[in-house]
């Protein structure tokens, strides 16, 4: 069902109903009985327009619609947990969090999605009994018992089961959001995506001055330009202080990478899948795009597009690609006085390697400045009508200042 508003389209066929129950057609539409027709009235993969108008609709007068609205309820709230969806309130983790009325969650995250995937499987177990039960009835009107039976597979029932690895990547995902100013904590739905920026809607986390996140592996400012330390705040406020350092080993069992602390195994998710899982989930449409001076991953950072002005090229240079060149030109410095200094061979090594590693990346920065230098003088205006992809070949110019989209 389509809300208010909405464009029909060809690929995905509309159907409009006239003097007929809305719950009651969308109860047939949904059945295995309008599976079983619609494969007789035309066996490939789309439906035509004659198709519908060809189904025969018998009617049951005894019918309540109450199951078929409870799926359609159902199925919303399954559909508005996901930030791609434009009714998107919150992240649901947050959700329990804030109606906790227990204190089950106890500030700790992995409680919190304990309770969210108590929720989706009572969701989606219920959906399906719902789903067989309407399967019953129109089996039973439509006179095919002989050739169908009620039963809905699990993996046909619409809606979805908690999964923890893309439950808390969403938290993360819906978190870097908050930092953008894009979700707010004192406001549901979309805070900010372009037009007039309120600083009323952002009491309890203040977003970045700055329109870009760095995303390093090590904190070299100490300040909201790292994103380790924007998560530490943010887990802070939402959850609390005393439960942080829980709540980010916890993070990283589930989405890390292998490392030798919790905060560098999230701080590698960052920089090595945080934009290929957006890239995914936004079907190569970003909302959050990469800066990516190479594969040294000198320079990363993201920006959030609906925030983006002419003049963002030029700050992401003053503000934060040459005072990081500074920090590891100083961060070489003392490495190599401690290589020389180092008398233990393993510990001699592990000086070495990262200096090694610092130098590829200092030399792969100074290489980028110019690139971003060459956009950041055009004062490129972006038109958000104009949609991600136009938008995105105009920064990215004859030079790759930004991560690929495919």
């Amino acid at each position: 069902m389509i809300s208010t508003g909405s464009i029909p389209e060809t690929t995905g066929m509309s159907a409009f109903y006239k003097n007929t129950d809305l719950y009651y057609l969308l109860s047939i539409l949904n059945s295995k009985v309008a599976g079983y027709i619609f494969n007789i009235l035309n066996p490939t993969i789309h439906l035509k327009t004659g198709n519908f108008v060809n189904f025969p609709v018998l009617k049951q007068s005894t019918l309540n619609t109450h199951l078929s609205k409870k799926c359609l309820k159902i199925s919303e709230i399954d559909w508005n947990s996901f930030e791609t969806s434009w009714d998107f309130i919150r992240h649901p983790l947050l959700t329990h969090i804030a109606d906790d009325k227990q204190n089950m969650v106890d500030g700790k995250l992995k409680n919190a999605f304990e309770l969210w995937e108590t929720e989706a499987k009572d969701r989606f177990n219920q959906l399906k009994i719902n789903e067989e039960e309407l399967n019953r009835i129109f089996i039973d009107l439509y006179g095919l018992n002989a050739e169908l039976t009620p039963e809905v597979a699990n993996k046909d029932v619409s809606v979805r089961l908690a999964d923890e690895e893309r439950d808390i990547k969403s938290f993360l995902s819906y978190f870097i959001g908050v930092v953008f100013g894009r979700y707010s904590l004192d406001v549901g739905g979309l805070a900010f995506a372009g037009g007039k920026w309120n600083d009323a809607n952002y009491e309890s986390f203040v977003p970045n001055e700055d329109n870009l996140l760095l995303l390093n592996d090590a904190d070299y400012f100490g300040d909201s330009r790292d994103i380790m330390n924007r998560l530490r705040a943010f887990l802070t406020v939402v959850l609390g202080a005393e439960t942080v350092d829980e709540n980010l080993s916890y993070i990283a069992s589930v989405v890390g990478k292998k490392a030798d602390s919790d905060e560098t195994a999230i701080r590698r998710y960052f920089v090595e899948d945080f934009f290929k899982d957006h890239k995914k989930i936004y079907q190569k449409r970003p909302i959050y795009w990469e800066f990516n001076s190479g594969k040294q991953n000198g320079f990363k950072a993201l920006m959030y597009l609906h925030r983006y002005n002419s003049d963002e090229l030029a700050m992401v240079r003053t503000n934060y690609l040459h005072p990081l060149q500074g920090k590891y030109e100083l961060r070489i410095d003392q490495l190599t006085q401690l290589a020389s200094n180092e008398t233990v061979t393993s510990q001699k090594k592990r000086y070495e390697k990262e200096l090694k590693h610092l130098e590829q990346q200092l030399t792969e920065i100074k290489k980028y400045d110019p690139l971003i230098q060459h956009i950041a003088n055009q004062k490129i205006e972006l038109d958000l009508d104009d949609g991600v992809i136009v938008n995105y070949d105009k920064l990215q110019d004859s030079t790759t200042i930004l991560s690929k989209l495919k």
